[in-house]
């Protein structure tokens, strides 16, 4: 099954604190009179407050992000004890408990650092709790454990947004297909240092798939088995149903797209192998794919099978599922964050600055990048651009309307390998949310744009490029030399909540 990031939650426990003291009486524990002072009135507030403390929590969740598990009300009282009682009914769902949402306040302090300490599981508190907001939190967080207390209600959904973020690194698993090294492409060398250390820091687990044996599953299963496999019958081979959803989806595409470069049976293809992407990621249980795109096309299988990638990655991006180019498994992962955090598809490439030459009043030639798109363009300074065709449908939005595209083909003579082309121009004056995470694990690049212009929408091959403009682009390539080449982003503003994701995964933040 395929468990996307968007389909992970949060399971949150709200649980509410109320002090009832047993008796009348005055003094520095007290701070009412009269009737407020009796054991009834406490009795009858705390249970108002309760219920609005719930009420506040069931209203400010993310609810895309967090699934509220059964909220207790748990009565303390003023002979200071902590009964083991208490813990019990704190924990029943212990295994399915991510985070405690609390509110407490004085006299309640230490059954919140003690479940803290007893669970290991993050700590928010109410932000309307006065005093225990600072105090708690500094006494749990310096037992080395995770205690949250943002002011507002928004702050709290924010950071809850970005735990489930770390939860669904975590459940993760990613599917490589696999020709050389397991690790690394022999021809691109944009990822992790060691994917052991990836699963290590992240929890996100990784599964393996031959390459040779995957060109296999996209042809039909021949007599005797596959070239690879000989005598194994049950290979996930595509099957008369695949090929005719694959026409379906071919004919589907064609129709919607604004321009349509490519035949039909080349369209094909390449929607066969998005189809046996998508059902081995099923099989595997896996929500993240990649590929090491030229190691694949020295084999000269996919000239002879007459597709490519290409379309599969934006297909799956669109859908939620972080598909990378050239075997870039960190960029699966970043574009797992991007997405879940966003619900937005992304698109990844390769990003160079664009370095502007002020005698000259231009930029300095670069491949795939043409001077003439930003004719409308004055400022020429602090660009940047991405380029690489994987562009999809839902850059907007994975829940909005498709944007419209072109289809064109990848191979210049032969006319295979179907991709779409997206006109950037579009969207001027969007702002983009830009992120890595470094090759070893350590440190999380998190950048902002403006898009101020595109290119090569015309264009068959691996083309089809942005232009953003960057606050500065000197300190951003300073930063990006940390972190490589492709740099994933999505539209709108996540610097924040990347940050604090940066922060709660124990990463050094690169804000550009």
């Amino acid at each position: 099954m395929i468990t996307r990031g968007l389909d992970v939650k949060l399971n949150v426990k709200p649980i509410f604190l109320g002090l009832q003291h047993q008796y009348y009486y005055e003094g520095p524990c007290r701070f009412a009179k009269g009737e407020a002072l009796t054991p009834e009135y406490e009795g009858i507030l705390a249970q108002e407050l309760q219920k609005d403390f719930f009420k506040l929590v069931e209203e400010n969740m993310p609810k895309e992000a967090v699934n509220l598990l059964e909220p207790l009300f748990l009565p303390c009282h003023d002979d200071w004890k902590i009964p083991e009682a208490a813990f019990d009914a704190m924990t029943t769902d212990k295994e399915e408990i991510d985070v405690f949402m609390m509110s407490g306040g004085i006299a309640r302090s230490g059954l919140i650092i003690e479940l803290a300490q007893r669970t290991k599981k993050p700590i928010f508190q109410d932000p309307a709790t006065c005093c225990d907001l600072t105090a708690v939190t500094a006494v749990i967080r310096n037992m080395g454990l995770e205690c949250y207390a943002p002011l507002t209600w928004e702050g709290v959904a924010q950071q809850m947004r970005v735990l489930r973020v770390r939860k669904a690194l975590k459940k993760a698993n990613v599917l490589l297909a696999v020709r050389f090294d397991s690790n690394v492409s022999k021809s691109a060398n944009d990822t992790f240092l060691s994917l052991e250390r990836a699963t290590t820091k992240f929890g996100t687990n990784f599964r393996f798939l031959n390459l040779h044996e995957l060109f296999d599953y996209m042809m039909p299963l021949p007599e005797g088995g596959n070239y690879t496999t000989p005598g194994r019958m049950n290979t996930p081979n595509v099957t008369d149903e695949d090929i005719k959803e694959a026409e379906k989806l071919a004919d589907d595409l064609l129709a919607g797209a604004d321009e349509a470069g490519i035949e039909r049976q080349e369209m094909i293809r390449s929607c066969l192998a998005y189809v046996e992407v998508k059902k081995l990621l099923d099989l595997h249980d896996c929500c993240g794919f990649t590929a090491p795109c030229p190691d694949a096309c020295s084999t000269r299988r996919l000239n002879e099978q007459r597709f490519t990638f290409c379309l599969t990655h934006s297909l799956l991006n669109e859908q939620g599922i972080p598909s990378a180019c050239e075997y870039d498994v960190d960029g699966v992962l970043t574009m797992l964050i991007l997405s879940t955090i966003s619900n937005h598809a992304p698109f990844m490439g390769n990003t160079n600055p664009l370095v502007y030459l002020p005698e000259e009043n231009t930029i300095r030639p670069m491949r795939r990048f043409h001077i003439e798109d930003l004719a409308g363009v004055e400022d020429l300074t602090n660009l940047y651009h991405t380029a690489h065709s994987t562009p999809n449908r839902k850059l907007h939005g994975i829940d909005e309307k498709n944007q419209p595209y072109a289809v064109r083909h990848f191979a210049y003579d032969q006319g295979f390998g179907a991709v779409f082309r997206y006109d950037w121009n579009r969207d001027k004056g969007k702002n983009i949310t830009i992120c890595r995470i470094s090759p070893d694990c350590t440190k999380l690049f998190v950048g902002k744009g403006e898009i101020v212009a595109g290119g090569d929408y015309d264009l068959d091959n691996c083309n089809g490029y942005v232009v953003y403009r960057v606050a500065d682009q000197e300190k951003f390539y300073q930063a990006q030399l940390n972190f490589g080449n492709h740099l994933p982003f999505v539209y709108g503003d996540y610097t924040k909540e990347l940050e604090l994701l940066g922060e709660a995964l124990g990463l050094e933040v690169y804000s550009v």
